[in-house]
């Protein structure tokens, strides 16, 4: 008698359900609703600002828009993911714009081979997916992988964008509800708490994040939080 195929369970699980997403195969279609096909905005500013330096990590670069952007400044960047997907077509755009950037897959609870690697950090949209045990894991694993003094730049989509894009995603989606089931907390305080060993918090200043709903042809804005802090 065959044996029935296990079913993934824990980070298995999940990167299973991200790297369906990234092949086009769920409810959002041929795009996620965080693929903007261009770099956030709150990290264009940044660099602008001076606040990118030294070598820098997008701890989850999704198709690697944020870290092409700043590649093409003149930085060394490097991207990470869960989902070979995402890192897949992340190389694709480096190679089609000549941009010179390292993609890899990892784990962004362990980080595992980075340690003090990085002086600047950015994370859009990762660290609001964590409950505050994760979040603190995160923060602590961010923390080995950075260079003392270095910066991280959170930026998460806030409780009000959260149920924002749900809302809208459930206009244009069939069978997506149009309220979130309970989740992580998406507060700047939570933000907060969840840097506490070893950084401190410079700021947590109300922003916008971009999203794109499924056939759309403009970005969604949606209110956001932008955390930095720095490594002691």
């Amino acid at each position: 008698m065959t044996e029935p195929a296990s079913q993934p369970d824990g980070m298995d699980a999940l990167t299973h359900v991200f790297d369906a997403v990234y092949r086009g195969e769920s409810p959002f279609g041929k795009r996620p609703p965080w693929d903007i096909g261009a770099p956030q905005p709150a990290f264009v500013a940044l660099e602008e600002a001076g606040l990118i330096s030294g070598a820098v990590l997008d701890a989850g670069c999704g198709t690697g828009e944020d870290v092409l952007h700043l590649a093409s400044k003149g930085y060394a960047v490097t991207g990470l993911d869960l989902s070979s997907e995402a890192v897949s077509l992340a190389r694709h755009k480096a190679e089609e714009r000549g941009l010179d950037a390292t993609f890899a897959v990892a784990n962004a609870l362990e980080l595992a081979g980075y340690d003090r690697r990085f002086d600047t950090v950015i994370d859009c949209g990762l660290a609001h997916t964590f409950d505050a045990d994760r979040l603190r894991s995160y923060a602590a694993a961010l923390h080995r992988v950075c260079r003392p003094g270095a910066l991280v730049h959170v930026l998460e989509v806030s409780d009000v964008g959260a149920a924002k894009m749900q809302a809208r995603l459930a206009e244009v989606i069939e069978g997506i509800p149009a309220s979130e089931p309970p989740g992580p907390k998406r507060t700047a305080d939570d933000l907060r708490k969840g840097f506490t060993d070893g950084w401190t918090v410079e700021s947590v200043t109300d922003t916008t994040l971009y999203g794109i709903l499924p056939s759309a042809s403009e970005p969604l804005d949606l209110p956001a939080w932008l955390g930095r802090f720095r490594r002691a």
